[in-house]
């Protein structure tokens, strides 16, 4: 019933000083400010040819995997945008959903085809959870709940996030604006600009912000990408905070073009991203768990490895991990 509420009625964000993407009412893409409007969804739903995806995918099997002495960071891919970070002295979720549905209804909405790859049962102690933007995809309040319940971690959301975390008894959270960072046991995070949008009901469009995050633990920088069209905030990012060892790219949710092309890359542009900010290694995200939008399953893994070939990139620049599949450094 509360998330009904939430669907029609907005969300009352905090005020904030303008800036060069805040108006003093709504955040703003500073360099493509392309949104799109309620016509132009009925036009996509109404002519939209999607694939079919499978109703269930079994996950390969990888066992759950605990960060080792000497090693600088591990980094499991559970589903969708959500990936469990290991440091030696602390635990990092990102974007985390356990979710059946990315939607603010449990009867409708798009439904998961993958089990996430660790249980949330099966977690280590969680001490920061970063948010990158507040669609139900990357924001799962249930899930949220559930790890306040258990770990009480700091969480780190972008403006006017905050408002909604509070109101469901979330008390452990610090809101960020672009370029913005906390610092937890000397791994500091940075909030970063991406080219996105926000809105959890029919008339809270971009009442918050939207972002990406560095995460620079002094001997190793990771990226978080989130949820992002392609845009020059890859290349400002790496001139302001240096480049990453790792960025965690999304490749999925890119069909049709038209409609998704100025917030969603597709997975040439994901490439392109990872080429600006001139990561050693790239790892997918953001695909084969909901389907989001109007390409096949196994579309973004077959367009990434075309775009590898055409710019001379091995897979291994660019990684795409089962669920529950760890890499260490």
């Amino acid at each position: 019933m509360l998330k009904l509420i939430f669907l029609l009625f907005p969300l009352i964000c905090f005020s904030y000083p303008k800036s060069d993407h805040f108006d003093g009412d709504h955040f703003f893409n500073p360099t493509a400010n392309h949104l799109k409007s309620i016509w132009d969804l009925m036009k996509w739903k109404m002519t939209a040819t999607p694939e079919k995806w499978p109703d269930v995918v079994q996950n390969k099997s990888h066992p759950m995997r605990r960060i080792m002495k000497g090693e600088k960071s591990n980094i499991t891919f559970i589903n969708h945008a959500t990936f469990l970070i290991q440091y030696q002295d602390i635990n990092v979720l990102t974007d985390p959903i356990y979710a059946d549905r990315a939607s603010p209804v449990s009867f409708a909405g798009p439904k998961r085809v993958r089990a996430a790859g660790v249980p949330i049962e099966s977690l280590p102690k969680i001490d920061v959870v970063i948010i990158s933007h507040n669609h139900y995809d990357h924001l799962d309040l249930e899930t949220l709940k559930k790890l306040e319940e258990k770990f009480q971690p700091l969480i780190l959301v972008p403006l006017g996030d905050e408002k909604l975390l509070l109101h469901e008894g979330i008390k452990n959270v610090k809101a960020l604006d672009w370029w913005e960072e906390e610092r937890v046991n000397d791994v500091r995070f940075i909030f970063t600009p991406s080219q996105h949008w926000s809105a959890r009901s029919l008339w809270d469009k971009n009442d918050c912000l939207w972002g990406s995050f560095m995460i620079d633990s002094g001997v190793q920088r990771i990226y978080f990408g989130g949820d992002t069209g392609y845009g020059r905030h890859f290349i400002d990012i790496k001139n302001r905070l240096g480049a990453p060892d790792i960025a965690l790219l999304p490749i999925g949710a890119y069909k049709p073009r038209w409609f998704m092309k100025f917030h969603h890359m597709d997975p040439h542009e994901a490439v392109n991203a990872h080429v600006d900010l001139s990561a050693k290694q790239s790892i997918a995200m953001h695909f084969g768990t909901f389907q989001m939008a109007d390409e096949g399953i196994n579309d973004p893994v077959t367009d990434l490895n075309l775009a590898l070939t055409k710019y001379k990139l091995s897979p291994n620049d660019f990684l795409v991990l089962d669920e529950g599949e760890t890499v260490a450094y």
